[in-house]
């Protein structure tokens, strides 16, 4: 009869280490569900603020602005030099050039840092938009 205990008692060890193994995979592959994004279909904008301007943060910088926002549903595909746009009415005006960007998959958020065009104002509190997966560029004109 102990020994029945005893097996009994091993078998129910073994079913809890089991079902924590499987709960913990669970866990693991539903906090990485953002990986399973679709990517963004080309020309789709991502609005945001701009909330940071600056002048120069280390010495020998340009100047460069930031902005951030959420409510991403699809996985960017921006790199270094992508192109920043400001809408106003219908005129579509190019402001800058991406010089740094973080996507936060958590929040689905992304914080853009870009570097102004020569003599055009951008201010804290602008509109402007990237596109999430913008089309490749000739590579004659890459980055300018």
């Amino acid at each position: 009869m102990q020994r029945l205990r005893a097996d009994g008692r091993q078998a129910g060890a073994m079913l809890a280490v089991t079902a924590a193994i499987a709960l913990g995979f669970g866990v693991a592959f539903a906090a990485d569900s953002q990986s399973v994004l679709s990517t963004a279909a080309q020309g789709t904008q991502f609005s945001f603020e701009v909330v940071e301007s600056r002048d120069a943060l280390y010495l020998g910088d340009t100047p460069s602005h930031l902005g951030r926002d959420g409510g991403l549903t699809v996985r960017p595909n921006v790199a270094l030099g992508d192109a920043v746009y400001k809408t106003v009415g219908t005129e579509r005006t190019r402001v800058g050039r991406i010089s740094r960007v973080a996507w936060n998959r958590v929040s689905g958020s992304l914080e853009v840092e870009f570097s102004p065009e020569p003599l055009l104002r951008i201010a804290v509190g602008d509109e402007v938009w990237i596109d999430l997966n913008p089309k490749p560029a000739d590579p004659e004109h890459a980055g300018r």
